[in-house]
């Protein structure tokens, strides 16, 4: 793994956690509260996701339009064709927009990412045993601000551009040639999101250049493949499946679950996880030097 020297007393205090639940059940109320700081300061995040799902969405799924999706669901036959309302299609069209938006930044493709460095500082300190969030979030923001909004912006292009991607070849009349390209992108976007797993965790905690920072990575994400494919559908249920499912089949209640989930619960948690398994690659690059 090329990169510089880990400094392994950064994390002499690794002992003091045996395994994620444990360290979770200790730092759950800590993570909490970080949670509803992510969600205040992901509202511009919110806004980009937003725009990119009502532009890039329609590529891909032809029926990702007010009228579009008033088509399906009479075709459906889902529901009585009196029921289906233009403003009905609209609410849900828009909560459709919302949810995918709130799947990008769970998916960590648009986020703000100088706070998420940040956080993911905090988070390493809670693992090894001494956070202390004032100074941990204060530190974390000032030294890797730069390096982190460069990734927030790399993410974004290189999410924008996977999707034209796949949007495109949906649409062409290529045959073969159109699915196993959509294939390919599809997978590079998939790829694309388990390396974000590590990139925050590694600005915050690892000096690193920029491009060491993608490299390693990659590399961590395929030497825990089996650990981030498994993060990779829990983030799809907990930001996909399970936001889908309460509010377009429980009404107010879903809605109001699915509210409380994004507050206090889903996007700390995520940060967490990537932080864990972020730290414990590390511990095993430590072991190799040993």
């Amino acid at each position: 793994m090329t990169q510089r020297t880990f400094d392994a007393s950064q994390w002499e205090g690794s002992g003091k956690t045996k395994g994620f639940w444990r360290s979770y059940a200790r730092d759950w109320g800590k993570v909490c509260g970080c949670n509803a700081l992510l969600m205040g300061v992901n509202i511009l995040s919110f806004v980009i996701g937003i725009c990119l799902v009502m532009f890039l969405l329609p590529l891909i799924f032809t029926s990702f339009t007010p009228a579009g999706l008033k088509d399906f669901i009479l075709e459906s036959g889902m529901v009585e064709a009196a029921s289906v309302t233009d403003e009905a299609v609209e609410n849900i069209f828009y909560t459709l927009c919302m949810l995918s938006s709130f799947l990008m930044i769970g998916m960590l493709l648009v986020v703000n990412g100088p706070f998420y460095s940040a956080i993911s500082f905090y988070f390493r300190n809670l693992l090894t045993g001494d956070g202390d969030f004032k100074a941990d979030f204060k530190n974390g923001l000032k030294e890797n601000w730069r390096k982190s909004l460069g990734a927030s912006i790399l993410s974004i292009v290189v999410t924008v551009v996977l999707l034209f991607n796949i949007g495109y070849y949906q649409r062409a009349e290529l045959g073969t040639l159109s699915l196993a390209a959509k294939s390919f992108f599809t997978v590079l976007l998939s790829f694309w999101c388990w390396i974000q797993l590590f990139v925050y965790p590694l600005i915050a905690c690892v000096e690193l250049k920029f491009r060491e920072v993608y490299r390693n990575a990659v590399i961590m994400s395929i030497k825990n493949f089996p650990v981030v494919i498994g993060v990779f559908f829990l983030q799809i249920v907990l930001f996909g499946v399970i936001p889908y499912t309460l509010m377009l089949s429980f009404g107010t209640i879903g809605y109001a679950i699915t509210m409380l989930l994004y507050l206090i619960f889903s996007f700390g948690f995520i940060s967490y996880v990537s932080m864990y398994i972020t730290w414990k690659a590390i511990q095993k690059i430590l072991q190799t030097q040993d």
